[in-house]
């Protein structure tokens, strides 16, 4: 009977060993995700703010003005705690000196929409794994295990477009970077700015998963960048005469909206306050919902995992 008994023992250990082996690889099978999100966009730059600061740092975060965002994306599995994924995103960005809690900024009185469309490649590490259990199949054992919670960390690199836009006298919303309205291109003014930049996604993200390959989640990403002119403001006004003769009263007009037209003596209206910070770039920022599915590949043999 001992000797029937440690048999038996070692059967069900070889199996049980099967069994572990066959589930610790079984995310193999589960490689390709796609995943759709919607959720919202916010943005840190020279415009409005929180705080007395310069409009950049994450004290100045306002909920108020943020916008609605979107995207889609396609995830590899390329270890068990480590996935890359291809992101393709939109969202609208938004920012207005209306919110700001500087009485500097508030004078200012400068607002800016933009579209941003963006595509990226990051890399995830899973720092909770994903994990689906086994179908049990033995006496007293029947049935399935699901792990539901996972959280990963992720950080990459993009290239976005961009469009600023701020309004005018008549609240209606006019293009700004044709207007070159820190006097690009002129004598002592900045070179001209590309609306095509680049962005350094890093963030976080937990997921849900309802069965084996569909899943819902949370995940926020902030993007930093590499132009201070998501919002067209980085720098000092420019000489209002010149910019009027060389890109027309429209560029003046949106350049400089200051409620003040009473500087402090000694200092021109061109000289009083600063239009912005160059010495900032400006970032933003997307947090989704997101639902996603897992492709099933075959595997090997009629067992089921």
């Amino acid at each position: 009977m001992k000797a029937r008994n440690i048999l038996q023992a070692f059967l069900l250990f070889l199996l049980f060993g099967t069994v572990l082996n066959s589930y610790g690889q079984r995310w193999k099978r589960y490689r390709h995700e796609f995943s759709l999100g919607v959720g919202a966009s916010n943005y840190l730059g020279d415009l409005g703010g929180a705080t007395t600061g310069d409009g950049t740092r994450f004290g100045d975060f306002q909920f108020v003005v943020s916008r609605p965002s979107v995207k889609g994306s396609y995830k590899y599995r390329a270890l068990e705690r480590v996935a890359f994924k291809g992101n393709l995103a939109y969202g609208r960005i938004y920012g207005s000196d209306e919110y700001a809690g500087n009485p500097g900024r508030e004078n200012r009185n400068l607002n800016f929409r933009s579209d941003v469309i963006e595509l990226s490649v990051q890399g995830e590490y899973y720092f909770i794994k994903e994990k689906v259990g086994p179908v049990y199949r033995l006496p007293g054992l029947r049935g399935q295990t699901l792990e539901s919670f996972s959280g990963y960390l992720f950080g990459g690199i993009g290239a976005f477009y961009f469009d600023p836009q701020g309004q005018n006298a008549d609240n209606e919303w006019v293009k700004l970077a044709p207007l070159n309205t820190e006097g690009q291109g002129l004598p002592g003014g900045p070179d001209d700015y590309s609306q095509v930049s680049i962005a350094f996604p890093i963030g976080f993200g937990f997921k849900y998963a309802i069965d084996r390959q569909w899943s819902i989640g949370l995940e926020y990403g902030l993007r930093m960048t590499t132009t201070d002119y998501l919002d067209d403001v980085s720098g000092k006004y420019y000489n209002p005469d010149v910019l009027a003769a060389e890109y027309g009263q429209e560029a003046v007009d949106m350049a400089d909206k200051r409620l003040s037209s009473n500087p402090p003596s000694g200092l021109t209206r061109e000289q009083y306050g600063t239009r912005g910070n160059p010495d900032r770039l400006d970032t933003y920022m997307f947090g989704f919902l997101t639902l996603s599915y897992k492709m099933k590949s075959k595997g090997p043999g009629r067992t089921r995992f």
